[in-house]
């Protein structure tokens, strides 16, 4: 126990005045976690909330474009940008201010809709109320062609959803339009004045509420819940870096020789770095949760919800936390230099995090991609908190993947473990 005491106290003098390390184990992860969520989160607020700029030019001066454009103000998606061609004479002008990035879409309604569209809707029921079959409505309406420029560097599937709201928006439009210009028809023929009133609220509603029903019903995942687990686990896992070179700069000192003049065995030489690195690996883990949940508020970002089961998310952080640890014991015996040790370990923790989706959340990643996933810790830690801050779940949730990071931390030890003897054996 004096030993473990002993180990434990050097190892944090030794950190305390490692200005780079403290640096890279505790200042990273605060800069990685507020500049990675602020990038992200207007991804989120556009695919999820409001904001996206969208331009439309009426230069119809009727009824349909008047209703197109009272719709459209009302769309909360849309950040909506209004012109009657005073700016924006031309398509090429809109076109321009598109690939500026000024708007990701824009919609230009052509002169003299509203006069075409009753024409047709007039021609329509002469023909119907004199039986006139020679021609039919597809002949009787002319095409009025709506222009929906877009941004080309826009994601494909983006684009796709906004002009597909687009013209959903613009078909119920023409679809009201269409019923007024037939009822006011009706009303000069039958020599009447009935107005028949039409509901502005659609009645076919669509009601979208969150599987987890302990969230509410108007729970939306954002660009924190998944930034603050996720680069927690990267920085957590860039332990790595300062472990394995204090356990070379050990070696290459004679530290590590002369502790082996004590009695004792590899783990207890080890414990007390391991108990130091996996306490630095907890307080890294709260002080990034602290911050999403008091400080990124402050700062116009959502706020962090950590779930109701904080002992699950505790033992959860230990198996990260330990995981990181053991990876670190192993690069520090495999290698001999703090350069190798850094160059592999690094690069390893950046491939890993890559692959497991701590960049990129995993349900936007190819099929492939989130298979090659399921083989790294980071994934299994990213998904065990994913369950816990996302899904409301609790122990019964994570415990695969609890159990799947102890495997990696003994499999780890005990690969340490074994490289160390052979290299004892050819010293």
């Amino acid at each position: 126990m004096l030993r473990l005491y002993a180990t434990f106290v050097k190892e944090l003098q030794l950190l305390l005045k490692d200005k780079t390390g403290l640096t890279v184990l505790f200042v990273m992860p605060v800069m990685l976690v507020v500049i990675m969520t602020l990038i992200q989160n207007e991804i989120y607020k556009s695919l999820n909330e409001t904001g996206i700029p969208v331009l439309l030019v009426n230069h119809d001066k009727g009824l349909l474009g008047t209703a197109i454009e009272e719709g459209f103000s009302q769309n909360a998606v849309c950040q909506l940008t209004v012109d009657h061609g005073e700016k924006y004479t031309s398509n090429e002008v809109v076109k321009q201010n598109v690939l500026d990035g000024e708007f990701i879409v824009a919609l230009v309604i052509p002169e003299n809709a509203s006069t075409i569209l009753q024409e047709d809707v007039e021609g329509m029921m002469d023909a119907f109320l004199t039986g006139d079959t020679s021609n039919s409505s597809s002949d009787i309406f002319k095409e009025i062609h709506f222009q929906v420029i877009v941004d080309p560097v826009a994601k494909k599937s983006f684009v796709i959803a906004i002009s597909s709201t687009l013209r959903e928006m613009v078909l119920a439009v023409k679809t009201k339009v269409m019923f007024e210009l037939i009822s006011d028809k009706m009303n000069t023929l039958m020599g009447v004045e009935r107005e028949i009133e039409i509901p502005n609220a659609d009645f076919l509603i669509f009601d979208e509420v969150s599987a987890v029903s302990s969230k509410g019903d108007t729970y939306v995942p954002n660009a924190v819940q998944h930034n603050v687990p996720a680069w927690a686990i990267f920085s957590i896992f860039f332990i790595v870096l300062p472990l394995a070179g204090s356990i070379i700069n050990e070696k290459s000192t004679g530290v590590y020789m002369r502790m082996h003049t004590f009695p004792s065995n590899y783990l207890s030489i080890l414990s007390g770095k391991l108990l130091t690195f996996i306490l630095v690996a907890f307080i890294q883990f709260v002080m990034v949760i602290l911050l999403g949940v008091y400080v990124m508020p402050l700062i116009g970002l959502p706020l962090l919800d950590v779930g109701n089961h904080l002992e699950s998310m505790f033992l959860l952080t230990v198996a990260v936390a330990a995981s990181a640890v053991s990876y670190g014991f192993l690069i520090g015996t495999i290698f001999d230099t703090p350069q190798q040790s850094a160059i592999f370990g690094g690069i390893s923790v950046l491939i890993m995090s890559a692959l497991s989706g701590i960049w990129v959340p995993l349900n936007i990643m190819p099929p492939l991609m989130q298979q090659i996933a399921n083989l790294f810790p980071l994934n299994w830690a990213l998904k065990g908190y994913y369950e816990l801050f996302i899904k409301d779940g609790g122990w019964a949730e994570i415990q695969i993947q609890v159990l799947k990071l102890s495997v990696f931390s003994i499999l780890a030890i005990g690969l340490s473990y074994y490289f160390y003897r052979v290299k004892r054996k050819l010293d």
